[in-house]
């Protein structure tokens, strides 16, 4: 079981940049655009998913902001109604991610944000495997 990673969704019909932006605003983050998330379905075709990147260096967490949905599919087919999903990754001590999510839940773009257990994610999702293997996501996909 993975108790360091932490997941929020987030409903917001606003563009990835602005909620982006918002949640920099609320909650004193630097968010900034990575290369997009690839999943590749069952057939083989990718799909790519928008995803801003923060690593908060001192406390060694790791954020990540990333849509939903693609031109052809969901990151959680079981999570279809959230637009965005607020991860952070790392031994959080000082309780930045519940901190982050209160920011959240305040600003005005936001409509919802719902934290829920990241073992709900099963292990054959790709996001699964980024999220445990995060040291090689940042080497490999982090601009």
């Amino acid at each position: 079981m993975h108790t360091d990673i932490q997941i929020a969704g987030i409903k917001a019909n606003y563009p990835a940049y602005t909620v982006a932006w918002q949640i920099n605003q609320a909650f004193d983050m630097q968010f900034h655009m990575s290369l997009d998330w690839e999943i590749e379905n069952k057939v083989g075709e990718v799909n790519k998913h928008i995803h801003f990147f923060e690593q908060f260096e001192d406390v060694e967490l790791n954020w990540h902001l990333i849509q939903n949905r693609s031109e052809k599919s969901f990151i959680f087919n079981s999570k279809p109604l959230f637009d965005y999903f607020l991860i952070c990754h790392g031994e959080d001590i000082y309780k930045y991610f519940e901190r982050a999510v209160a920011s959240v839940e305040n600003t005005s773009i936001i409509s919802h944000i719902f934290s829920f257990p990241f073992s709900i994610v099963k292990p054959q999702n790709s996001i699964y495997n980024n999220l445990i293997n995060t040291k090689n996501f940042i080497s490999e996909y982090n601009v």
